[in-house]
């Protein structure tokens, strides 16, 4: 009778300690659900890691007045360039995981520095959650008029004729590996001139103190149509419908060079689920808003957002894995 009481009393209390904690989780995870559903409380900001001006700068500042349509807040496009794009992504990185810090990011400081820099600040996967896939665009080869330089061919034999150099955003961007790339196979040299953003890599191109660039397309393509660069390639697959007269590097014998120059969001990590696929939700239908797909488009981009998280990291992880195969076969190196 003795030993039956003590168990039963020792059940009740395992009982009540129990159904107080699924009371707590239950609190705890309707208080997550509510904090989504009212998201965002505050003004928000989009944390940009380069100069104005640039591919990445132009998706935030295309996105950000259907966000503040939507949800009623201000949106602060935040630029923080420098440190080949990882400064901006380490602020978020070490922001609070409330959704109100979030970065727009290339594949630079995300899918390729891990293989080229030892010592980061943060982790690419440990500390940001993938929201969505943004858009896309070709890097794009362009050349100064006073170069004399119009196509692939003429620009190759140049560099095999005198020194010369080629702008790109930083190091380990998109832009910069397909310009290593080019070098090993068209076995030239040419020296890599790094800039905190497409906005001062394009001043520097066009101003004539760096004749080649190697660019992301949504800026170049004003100063393309003006004439005010040559436009020699664009990296993709197929031409871009912004300059349909401007061949790819396959369409000009270099057949293995195919990337793009992608744009994504991210968040730091810890941030609520019930958080992630609200913001979700919400960039995939901005991005996807007919204004900002025919601006995007105007420029060379292709809008994609319409991933979930889980399909966004799968891509993240496959972009890793192909930068790291770029960046061998180029043998690009960190000075």
């Amino acid at each position: 009778m003795i030993l039956n009481n003590f168990f039963s009393s020792k059940k009740s209390r395992y009982l009540r300690y129990a159904s107080a904690v699924a009371g707590a989780v239950l609190l705890a995870g309707n208080a997550v659900a509510a904090a989504a559903a009212d998201y965002p409380v505050r003004p928000v900001r989009i944390v940009v890691p380069y100069a104005p001006g640039g591919g990445t700068d132009i998706n935030a500042r295309h996105v950000a007045p259907k966000l503040i349509e939507r949800w009623k807040q201000t949106v602060v496009i935040d630029n923080r360039p420098g440190g080949n794009a990882m400064i901006g992504a380490d602020i978020v990185a070490k922001a609070a995981p409330d959704g109100h810090t979030m970065l727009l990011s290339t594949s630079s400081e995300i899918a390729t520095v891990v293989h080229l820099f030892k010592n980061m600040a943060y982790d690419p996967v440990r500390d940001f959650e993938p929201v969505t896939l943004a858009s896309n665009t070709p890097v794009v080869i362009t050349a100064h008029p006073a170069t004399n330089v119009k196509s692939i061919k003429e620009m190759v034999a140049a560099a095999g004729q005198r020194k010369l150099s080629f702008a790109s955003v930083g190091t380990a961007s998109p832009q910069h590996l397909a310009g290593e790339w080019l070098k090993a196979l068209a076995k030239i040299d040419m020296t890599h001139v790094p800039f905190k953003g497409a906005g001062p890599a394009l001043n520097d191109n066009f101003g004539g103190h760096v004749p080649i660039g190697f660019l992301s397309l949504l800026p170049v393509v004003p100063h393309a149509k003006s004439g005010r660069l040559n436009v020699l390639a664009v990296t993709s697959a197929a031409r871009s419908p912004a300059l349909p007269d401007v061949p790819t590097l396959k369409q000009v014998g270099y057949p293995d060079i195919q990337l793009v120059h992608w744009y994504g969001v991210f968040l730091p990590a810890k941030t609520p689920r019930a958080i992630i696929d609200k913001l979700n939700a919400d960039m995939n239908a901005s991005f996807n808003d007919p204004e900002v797909k025919s601006r995007l488009a105007a420029g060379g981009a292709d809008v994609l957002a319409n991933f979930t998280p889980a399909q966004f990291a799968n891509f993240v992880r496959e972009e890793t894995e192909k930068n790291r195969k770029i960046i061998q076969a180029a043998k690009v190196r960190v000075d």
